[in-house]
């Protein structure tokens, strides 16, 4: 019972409201359902203990103790009905997919109409951008759907805060304690929390008021204690929730900090952004180090495993070394599965007894930071032009792999291996090595956590002895590497020295005896002339090179964590670690994210003998997440978003045809209904022939219409049967453009876009592309600009002065409509909306006008004053009028450039006219002709792009290759043509145009003289027909 009361008070201890875990009074968060529960079922010695997630919400899957029988759950951790079954069930509905299922049956059971429907994002979580259905009004939510405070509005909010700047708004209106947390760029919590608190009272130090009121004195560590003497520094690690991990923190002395060359540059906007804090923030992780042999902080899959093994679960995450979740998870005496990077099961991966092949590590980004690294630093050899470009003549069947002719990175082995840096870390090493290479990437990326501090070390560093000291505030890494803790650390933290080194046998630390006395028993046993031990030092000496478990379950060995930071601190003041930096800083983040993984690149490359198994370099998304189509050596193929290929989509000379976003739905839908009880029922959307979400899409008993990306349409739900007319895609483009363009023209009103750079899709009665397309806005703009113009009293009012005038009401009237319609009669303009001219003054218009019930739009949205202001303040998400606005006839042929298209809408080269002129659209014969001509075409500019001292040779070679690459990933100023146009024609064109390109720009660069004329090449490649 003793060990289970341990346990709990481990886990659950700072979590509780009120409780005193240490004498300070933190701002404890209290424990949440799931792990209320979990902490009762197991002190009652309950068969099935919850499983929780690191930020205390319940597991999709819940289990047995023993494994043998599992369910699904919501996010109340109520059992799903009929789901319970032997073992882990095939797949559970995520909180956010299993709300909407819920809603939409109850609606159906109810026959209620749904004024919100939870849109879930491919993983299953909630978009953070949550709206009711008819697109009107939206906020910003957390993780488990829970809205935010202060976000609903109408429209889309631009940006949602994350959840550590979610509890700096608390502060700022009077919730908790006055300590804002650290926040990162992005918004989430720092895992390195730190605060002052008062040592005379034991209260937490108000940083709020006191950081605003007294700036300068948060500048320096001599000038904080000059104002606040009896303060100390509290520092812990936290949960994605912004949570103390139990036993974690550390009582931090400010005595004997001293002030470092980096105080005082500037004055910081934010405590996080201080010398103090990254001062705090070294020193707390350097502790780490010796305690948990990491640089850092427990991760997510970390303290997933501790508590998971704590209480005894069936399913314990595996993680790696850095931290991150393993590829393959697998349940005790149960079956396996690949992970994605948050742990989450890949559906279609489970098996029972071989555990199933998966990829480590997924991320596209670091797959692809990898390959650039190889690629910019890796070849000094040549790509075989014949492997590239070789025809199906010449029997490539296969697909070709290309090397490196030299296998180690020269400009790596240079610049850091030949330095002489590496040279002392290997030296003596042994079998200590990986131990030092992994808390070296660690520590360095704590260390600098951005390039600029690498800089600016590098400015004001001349004597490479002092960095360390100036990075730590004094000798402090040299004394912890010596486990010398004497006036650096407090006796008040929640973590406890004793009960870590009496696992150690050493029974000076179980009597309560003081931090300052830490070095001198361990003194005896580390580091001691081994000619005159004493059997006391021998015994210690002993104790400290053996395994041990550390906080939150790590294997450590402390002897090992000594070397590793004696290691580092004489690292950091090697002159050749400033050479290091010098070159780090110049890696470019597409290859590198941060220092830590420049270190990675320059510790791997002392295997040289290493040779790279391909160059191929993975196209990502901006999220990070794998592009749908991934090509190399002149073959593309899809794969899904962990980068896996999908069976049977590689194509060679061509783009293949992947699954749709409707697909994707609908097979994962489909896959999910398969291990749901009888009698679920789910939304499987339904899908064209080629992929495209079906205009109307059912549930039930009702019907509906949805966009492109198969969102509801609002206002067009009927019960099924009905016969239902739904916008074609002609119309969804239109409106989206339609929306576009005023959000584009609202958000830069200082430039006004011209009439060519307008476009708004012309649909033909029916719905479907009228055959001529012409540019500029619609006739509704001239119409309402000509309105204006009226009521300018007939003074010439040019297009600038009324965008002038139009933005003027926008900043008065911002966020009432009322005060729009006040402002318009004080100036007299309300005569611009027909509909007010039956009002002579303010006082006419009726209160529920003023309130926006006005009648449905007429023939102009435009024209109409509460669409109007709706669209003027960027609160629509739809077309406010019907989608038949999008037919009516254009006029003004004068100020229009205008061309054909084809049934789809797609431009047809060559039918461009000057204005005034309209195009004669070609037959289906001359359509081919003109697709010819753009190949030959595309191809001219390729060669000419080749040829062109902008785009090397051997870059070509890459592009055809699949390779893209962009003047960022080169690090280079833009240019023009950009290179991403350069990569896209090269990517366009087929198999064919790729040689052709690739073989002129060979000939031409190789032997101008021997150059074929490109009219002469083309008969090669242009069929007769």
């Amino acid at each position: 019972m003793a060990l289970v009361l341990g346990i709990v008070s481990l886990l659950g201890s700072v979590c509780l409201v009120s409780a005193n875990i240490f004498e300070y009074q933190v701002d404890a968060q209290p424990l949440r359902p799931c792990e209320l529960q979990r902490e009762r079922a197991f002190l009652k010695r309950a068969d099935y203990v919850p499983q929780c997630t690191e930020d205390g919400s319940f597991q999709t899957v819940q289990c047995q103790n023993d494994g043998r029988s599992c369910w699904c759950v919501g996010a109340d951790g109520g059992e799903v009905l009929g789901s319970r079954q032997p073992g882990r069930p095939v797949a559970c509905l995520s909180f956010c997919q299993l709300q909407k299922q819920q809603i939409l049956l109850s609606g159906y059971i109810n026959s209620t109409a749904t004024s919100y429907l939870p849109q879930c994002q491919d993983s299953g979580d909630y978009t953070p951008v949550q709206c009711d259905v008819r697109q009107v009004q939206c906020w910003c939510v957390d993780a488990e759907g829970m809205e935010v405070y202060g976000t609903r509005q109408l429209g889309r909010p631009r940006r949602c805060p994350r959840s550590c700047e979610i509890r700096n708004r608390r502060l700022l209106h009077g919730v908790g304690d006055k300590s804002p947390p650290q926040c990162s760029a992005e918004g989430e919590f720092m895992p390195v929390q730190c605060k002052f608190v008062n040592t005379t009272d034991m209260m937490i130090f108000d940083l709020v008021h006191n950081y605003n009121r007294f700036p300068d004195a948060f500048v320096t560590f001599s000038s904080f204690q000059s104002r606040f003497p009896e303060v100390s520094g509290y520092c812990y690690c936290a949960d994605s929730q912004g949570r103390e991990l139990a036993e974690t923190g550390l009582e931090l002395l400010l005595d004997e900090i001293y002030d470092t060359i980096f105080a005082g540059l500037d004055l910081a906007s934010t405590f996080t952004e201080t010398t103090l804090y990254r001062i705090l923030q070294r020193r707390f992780l350097a502790v780490q180090s010796v305690i948990s042999g990491r640089f850092r902080c427990p991760t997510k899959c970390e303290v997933e495993r501790f508590t998971a093994t704590s209480f005894g679960h069936a399913y314990v995450p595996s993680c790696r070394r850095n931290g991150d979740y393993q590829a393959v998870q697998c349940q005790t005496e149960g079956p396996c599965w690949c992970a994605d990077a948050r742990g989450k099961e890949i559906h279609g991966t489970r098996q029972h007894g071989e555990p199933p092949s998966c990829a480590e590590g997924q991320s596209c980004v670091s797959k692809r930071q990898q390959a650039l690294s190889r690629l910019y630093f890796g070849t000094s050899g040549y790509f075989s032009q014949h492997d590239l470009f070789s025809s199906r003549e010449d029997g490539l069947a296969s697909p070709r792999v290309a090397r490196f002719a030299t296998p180690c990175p020269p400009t790596i082995k240079e610049l850091f291996v030949d330095s002489g840096l590496l040279r002392p870390m290997v030296e003596g090493q042994s079998q200590q090595f990986s131990v030092s290479e992994s808390l070296l990437k660690e520590a360095i990326r704590a260390i600098f956590p951005s390039r600029e501090l690498a800089r600016l070390a590098l400015q004001f560093t001349t004597n490479p002895k002092r960095l360390q000291q100036n990075l730590f505030g004094g000798k402090f890494l040299v004394n912890v590497g010596q486990f010398n803790l004497s006036g650096a650390l407090g006796t008040r933290g929640t973590f406890n020295f004793s009960q870590f080194f009496q696992q150690l046998g050493l029974a000076s630390f179980s009597n309560g005896g003081r931090l300052e006395d830490l070095s001198k028993p361990l003194s005896v046993g580390l580091g001691s002339n081994t000619s005159t031990e004493t059997p006391e030092a021998s015994k210690k000496d002993v104790a400290m090179n053996k395994p041990t478990v550390g906080s939150f379950g790590f294997e450590i060995n402390l002897q090992e964590n000594q070397n590793a930071l004696k290691f580092l601190a004489s690292l950091l003041e090697l002159p050749e670690f400033l050479l290091f930096l010098q070159h780090a800083v110049s890696v470019p983040e597409d290859v590198a994210r941060d220092l830590g993984e420049v270190m990675e690149i320059v510790l791997s490359s002392q295997t040289c003998e290493q040779i790279p198994e391909r160059l191929f370099v993975p196209s990502c998304m901006a999220e990070g997440s794998y592009e749908a189509v991934q090509c190399f050596a002149g073959e593309c193929w899809c794969v899904d978003s962990w980068g896996k290929e999908l069976p049977g989509s590689r194509v060679r000379g061509g783009q293949p045809r992947c699954p749709t976003d409707c697909e994707k739905q609908r097979a994962r839908m489909q896959s999910l209904m398969d291990s749901q009880p009888a009698g679920s029922s789910l939304f499987v959307p339904a899908c064209t022939s080629e992929g495209h979400f079906l205009p109307v899409q059912c549930f039930k008993a009702e019907c509906y219409c949805v966009d492109a990306e198969g969102q509801a349409i609002p206002g067009t739900q009927s019960a099924m049967g009905k016969p239902k007319k739904c916008p074609t895609p002609c119309q969804l483009q239109a409106e989206q453009a339609f929306l576009r363009t005023v959000q584009a023209l609202l958000s830069n009103s200082s430039t006004l876009p011209t009439l060519p750079d307008t476009y708004i899709p012309q649909c033909r009665a029916d719905g479907w592309w009228r055959r001529v397309q012409c540019d500029g806005p619609p006739e509704q703009v001239f119409q309402w600009y000509q309105q204006w113009e009226a009521q300018n009293k007939g003074q010439e009012l040019t297009p600038a002065e009324l965008l002038v005038k139009i933005m003027n009401y926008r900043e008065a009237a911002s966020g009432n409509f009322s005060l729009f319609i006040q402002s318009l009669y004080e100036a007299g303009e309300q005569g611009v909306f027909p509909v007010l001219s039956q009002y002579p003054s303010l006082q006419d218009v009726p209160l529920a006008a003023l309130e926006g019930n006005w009648p449905q739009p007429r023939e102009n949205v435009l024209l109409e004053p509460y669409l109007f202001w709706q669209i003027l303040n960027g609160q629509l998400s739809r077309y406010p009028g019907p989608y038949s606005d999008f037919s009516t006839p254009l006029a003004h042929f004068d100020l229009r450039n205008c061309w054909c298209v084809d049934e789809a809408g797609q431009k047809l080269e060559g039918t461009l006219t000057e204005p005034s002129k309209l195009p004669i659209c070609p037959g289906s014969c001359e359509e081919a002709k003109l697709r010819v001509l753009q190949f030959i075409r595309e191809t001219e500019e390729i060669v000419s792009a080749s040829n062109s001292s902008q785009f090397p040779l051997g870059e070509s070679f890459l592009v055809a290759k699949g390779i893209r690459l962009s003047n960022e990933d080169l690090g280079l100023p833009p240019l023009f043509p950009p290179r991403e146009a350069f990569s896209e024609q090269f990517l366009r064109g087929g198999d064919p145009a790729i040689r052709l390109a690739a073989q002129s720009s060979e000939c031409c660069a190789l032997q101008p003289s021997h150059c074929i004329p490109l009219e002469e090449q083309e008969l090669h490649f242009v069929s007769p027909q």
